[in-house]
């Protein structure tokens, strides 16, 4: 039986001279912190054959702090273990915290450490190094081989070169640093990355002056949400290092992201800038994370960074929850708004039920306060629907998002909240579609090959024409790969299947006709015109014709069931029954088992994307 190891989070490792040899100590509690890190899952539960726990037992003894992969096919195979099942059997062995092994990451795929301690000496000698404290946290890649090969330590404590490259790249999977934008263009060696534990523990007042003006621009709303961290109990509970891996993990939103040294943050808290979703502020207040957003929307950041700091605290730190809460506002019964704090799922709950004010809950507080008012500032009930946006006036928008394709126009308020919008929508429907991921990409356009008028009656039998979608950039293959045929198929389809998945494919397809124009926008791709036009008049077709089975079958909203939890309210969308989605993929991956391309890889929260090649470093 296979259990999960208790271990102690990475970043509440404080390590102390020793008082004789100077030499910090605490590695235990650094070799069982990046265990937890590298360990995603929780426990297995169940047993396994006997020669599997053989393997296990010959990797764990093994005196080597590492092998390369073929080495541990090699040892697998003398047990008779086949490449697929050792695989699984190394994802369950890091599950367990036995060893390290990222299989889709390609810079560490054909790496597997068996000896978390001997990885964590590496890491605390770039943590205990003075210069690096002294620069805050900055280090380059050549100061990194300077400490893993110090001819001053015992031969034990010395790496090859050949590991530099993985160590580094383990520090940014474990959280614990990133490479930073504006580095020298001397090569690798020149390369700088934040070591984001050793960043200043003093809040940078002119700077946040300069980044978080008093009051928020002209045509911005503001929004706060605090994520109150607690125990089993429900009582107020820290989650030590919590900061460090929010700077490292939320880094692509950093204002450093193309010049470091633009950069806000500090060991409590960090302003993050999101293009047209607007600004950030995250503080640590007392053992809570507070997040403040300014944007002409700022419901999609809110939620995107509110759903990261949650996740986090609820999978590294074991036992603790996160709850979002909302602060109270005017009129306020002690004229101090912003004490009382209004757990967000209860106050939905509550307004379900009929109710319009919820009492305040600040000891000597006599004010109730309404629920709508206090839900202004949740985006877990403010999410837009994808009928709601095609319905505002989507024609003008999308022209006008062309015009800004075309010539690189600076965006309007307007503009800014209506791309925020479609991408909240956007994000709510992954959301809808996590469990699906694994096997197959989630994102596709269908239409008839025939574009003559589409009669929902009257035919047996239609081809249609699929396009696979990148996950990343939100843009169809042709696009990406400038390429009309990529990632294009034709598939048969009879007049009950594509009844059955009307309802399905006409909200997938809305959204995606929201998505094309605001993500091509976004990214100023040079599109080649022809191949554009054609798929959006591909996807206001097949948008029109699975509108029109939706009606003639009688299938409306009946045909979903919600999702329980904060996220189908939030989202107001649902999940497609009857396995559409995953119908979909058996299909595709017997045409092609390649995807279009395609490469699946996770994201920090270990959910499962889609995306072309060359964004898999991305992740």
């Amino acid at each position: 039986m296979f259990g999960k190891e208790t271990v102690i989070n990475f970043f509440s490792v404080e390590s102390k001279p020793d008082e004789k040899t100077g030499e910090r100590v605490g590695i235990d509690e650094l070799r069982n912190a990046i265990t937890r890190v590298a360990a995603s899952l929780p426990e297995m539960g169940r047993t396994f054959p006997k020669y599997w726990q053989e393997v296990r037992e010959k990797l764990c003894q093994s005196k080597e702090a590492y092998l390369p992969l073929d080495s541990v096919f090699h040892i697998c195979k003398e047990y008779k273990l086949e490449e697929e099942d050792t695989q699984l059997l190394l994802r369950i062995c890091r599950r367990v915290g036995d060893l390290i092994h990222y299989e889709h990451d390609p810079a560490l795929r054909d790496i597997v450490i068996l000896k978390p301690d001997w990885l964590a000496t590496a890491m605390s000698f770039v943590l205990d190094d003075k210069k690096t404290r002294t620069g805050h946290g900055l280090v380059s890649f050549a100061r990194l081989g300077q400490l893993w090969n110090d001819p001053e330590k015992p031969e034990k404590n010395r790496y090859p070169a050949k590991l530099y490259p993985i160590f580094r790249r383990l520090m940014e999977r474990f959280d614990l640093s990133y490479r930073v934008a504006g580095s020298p263009l001397g090569g690798e060696a020149d390369e700088t990355s934040l070591i984001a534990q050793l960043v200043p523990d003093v809040r940078p007042e002119a700077d946040i002056v300069r980044a978080w003006p008093r009051q928020p621009q002209t045509g911005d709303e503001q929004q706060v949400q605090i994520c109150r961290i607690v125990d089993a109990k429900g009582q107020s509970a820290t989650a030590e290092g919590l900061f460090y891996q929010l700077i490292v993990r939320l880094h692509k939103f950093s204002l450093g992201r193309k010049d470091f040294n633009a950069s806000v943050h500090w060991q409590k808290g960090l302003i993050l800038d999101d293009d047209y979703n607007g600004r950030a502020l995250l503080e640590h207040i007392d053992n809570d994370v507070k997040i403040t957003v300014r944007a002409a929307y700022p419901g999609n950041l809110l939620a995107v960074l509110t759903r990261e700091v949650k996740w986090l605290v609820e999978n590294f730190w074991e036992g603790l929850k996160c709850q979002v809460v909302v602060p109270c506002i005017e009129p306020c019964g002690k004229n101090l708004p912003g004490r009382g704090l209004f757990e967000v799922q209860k106050l939905i709950a509550f307004k379900k039920q009929g109710m319009m004010l919820f009492p305040c809950n600040v000891s000597g507080c006599d004010q109730a306060h309404s629920i709508d008012c206090l839900l202004q500032n949740a985006p877990a009930a403010r999410r837009p629907s994808v009928e709601s946006l095609l319905a505002e006036g989507f024609s003008e928008m999308r022209s006008r998002l062309e015009d800004l394709r075309r010539q690189n126009l600076v965006l309007d308020r307007n503009l800014r909240r209506f791309m925020s919008r479609v991408e909240d929508a956007f994000h709510g429907l992954m959301q809808t579609m996590i469990d699906e991921a694994k096997d197959g990409p989630r994102l596709f356009s269908l239409e008839p090959v025939d574009r003559s008028k589409f009669n929902p009656k009257g035919w047996a039998k239609k081809r249609f024409r699929v396009t696979l979608w990148c996950e990343h950039t939100r843009l169809p293959l042709p696009l990406l790969d400038k390429d009309a045929k990529s990632g294009v198929y034709e598939i048969e389809v009879t007049r009950e299947v594509f009844a059955k998945a009307a309802p399905f494919l006409k909200l997938l397809t809305g959204t995606l006709s929201l998505v094309l124009p605001v993500a091509a926008a976004a990214t100023k791709l040079a599109l080649d015109e022809a191949t554009y036009k054609s798929l959006e008049n591909g996807l206001d077709f097949g948008k029109e014709c699975a509108e029109a089975m939706s009606t003639a079958a009688g299938k409306g909203a009946d045909w979903f069931a919600e999702k329980e939890g904060l996220e189908a309210e939030r989202t107001g969308l649902v999940r497609a029954e009857g396995g559409v989605l995953r119908e979909f993929q058996v299909w595709l991956k017997e045409k092609d088992p390649s995807f279009g391309g395609l490469v699946r890889v996770q994201n920090k929260r270990q959910e499962f994307l889609w995306v072309h090649p060359q964004f898999e470093k991305e992740y």
